[in-house]
């Protein structure tokens, strides 16, 4: 089959096509390489990740309410789910699980602490799940 008029072949059509939709879709105007800064648009908030003082402070308000009864030891799941697996129904941004913890979810057994640990020790819970599914994905749990 020969060039169609203009110099455009079926190829050419489908590059088109394919344009309109990424820009319909809204993707085209992703950058080339955007997709890898996925981490850091999940670690949204600049919290103290890899802060040995923080990920201490989590373990241990984690183990006081979370862990035991509900998402099981280190986070790996329980009557709740897995909170170190990477997948979350409720939101995947660290500001996402800062809210979680201090609202809770509606709907679930998931309940509010927002009054019983500040701000610094729901940080420090997230930094701790955090660091636990990086053992996790490395293979160490």
């Amino acid at each position: 089959m020969g060039a169609r008029k203009g110099g455009q072949g079926r190829g050419g059509l489908i590059g088109v096509v394919v344009a309109v939709l990424l820009g319909i879709w809204g993707l085209g105007a992703v950058a080339p390489g955007a997709w890898a800064d996925e981490e850091e648009q999940i670690h949204d908030i600049g919290l103290p990740l890899g802060d040995a003082a923080a990920i201490e402070l989590g373990k241990t308000r984690f183990g006081e309410k979370c862990g035991g009864f509900c998402h099981g030891s280190g986070g790996k799941g329980g009557r709740g789910p897995c909170l170190i697996c990477g997948r979350y129904k409720h939101g995947n941004k660290d500001s996402d699980l800062v809210r979680n913890i201090t609202n809770g979810v509606t709907g679930t057994p998931m309940g509010a602490f927002g009054s019983m640990y500040s701000k610094e020790e729901i940080a420090a819970i997230v930094v701790y799940l955090r660091s636990q599914q990086k053992k996790k994905e490395a293979g160490e749990l």
